[in-house]
């Protein structure tokens, strides 16, 4: 009896450690291997450490990062950046490629995002309006034309979508995997996209001319709801989401769990979470690191917000946060070894 016990725990053990360290699958069969490679890392990170993640603005790709190089002498593992609006966003396009592809080569990791304007704002020309027009509102019923192939919207939007394909297209061209964020805050009225009803159909859009069409397979699509609101409805399910993150500024709180409402919206997120890994996809005040390392090891990065880094933490916890035992900095990546 004592043998058939014996291989009976072996062979459990040898199962299990066969599917916990079996590589979490990309949503995209097509994947490249960096891609695959990128996840696999990032859903591995639990309860190791987190990454480091500063947003900068299109029109000074680098200048929060940089800032946070002068003050501790480390470079965040994650480079935020988003496609943005305005007249000279061809060019502010092609920095953030400039500066996302010197980030890859320099060990990091890259998330961008895209403040769409509203497309009954956009003239299809090189001129997309200002932030304010991304928060035109935009009526359920106009919304629902989006998906009708033979309206004057939908084709607009899909061209809308063709022009940042190409920039996409250059970062997998240079081998960049990009944390792709689409469509943050959808939970939230204050985006045209925002509390649709069949928002999901906006996310599946996407991904089907990004990934069907354009065979951008170097996208790992992360889906972020903002705290303080119903989550579930918005999520696009497992089959259209890599990974799943949280955006909120919490007025001065670093531990979330602290708020009763924010620790819901956490479990809530973690979830919806096929791999058990979430992030602070969008946040102000940088998290309380003790906390992270010691109760809510699902966290695996966090990003801050440009301005929000300096505005909302002094110079001594931006240096605190980033010398942390508990927090992973450019120089400390490796999701290359990741299947090894």
């Amino acid at each position: 009896m004592k043998n058939k016990h014996k291989k009976a725990c072996f062979l459990f053990v040898l199962i299990f450690s066969f599917y916990s360290a079996f590589p979490i699958d990309p949503v995209n069969p097509a994947a490249t291997e960096s891609t695959r490679k990128v996840l696999n890392y990032l859903t591995n990170l639990k309860g190791k450490g987190i990454l480091t993640g500063q947003q900068n603005l299109a029109s000074d790709v680098m200048k929060w990062s940089s800032e946070i190089v002068q003050l501790t002498g480390k470079y965040p593992a994650l480079l935020g950046e988003d496609f943005s609006y305005g007249n000279e966003a061809h060019y502010k396009r092609l920095d953030i490629v400039n500066a996302a592809v010197d980030q890859w080569k320099n060990g990091g990791l890259v998330t961008i995002s895209w403040h769409q304007v509203n497309p009954d704002s956009w003239d299809i020309s090189g001129n997309e309006g200002s932030f304010s027009d991304t928060q035109i509102p935009m009526s359920q019923e106009r919304f629902n034309e989006l998906f009708q192939d033979s309206t004057e919207i939908h084709k607009k939007y899909m061209a809308h979508l063709d022009t940042i394909a190409t920039y996409l297209k250059l970062l997998q061209n240079s081998g960049v995997v990009v944390l792709w964020r689409p469509y943050h805050e959808m939970n939230g009225n204050w985006f045209w996209w925002g509390n649709k009803s069949n928002f999901k159909d906006l996310w599946k859009m996407m991904y089907e001319r990004f990934t069907v069409y354009h065979q951008l397979n170097n996208l790992i699509w992360v889906w972020s709801p903002n705290i303080g609101r119903p989550i579930a409805d918005y999520y696009p399910g497992d089959s259209l989401v890599d990974m799943v993150g949280l955006d909120g500024y919490t007025n001065g709180l670093r531990n979330w769990d602290n708020a009763k409402k924010i620790q819901d919206n956490i479990d809530e997120t973690k979830s919806l979470s096929k791999n058990g890994s979430i992030s602070f996809a969008e946040l102000g005040w940088l998290p309380d690191m003790g906390w992270l390392e010691n109760q809510r090891p699902e966290f695996v990065w966090f990003l801050c917000w440009w301005t929000h880094i300096t505005k909302h933490n002094s110079e001594e916890e931006i240096r605190e946060v980033y010398h942390h035992r508990y927090s992973i900095t450019r120089e400390e990546v490796n999701w290359k070894a990741s299947y090894e």
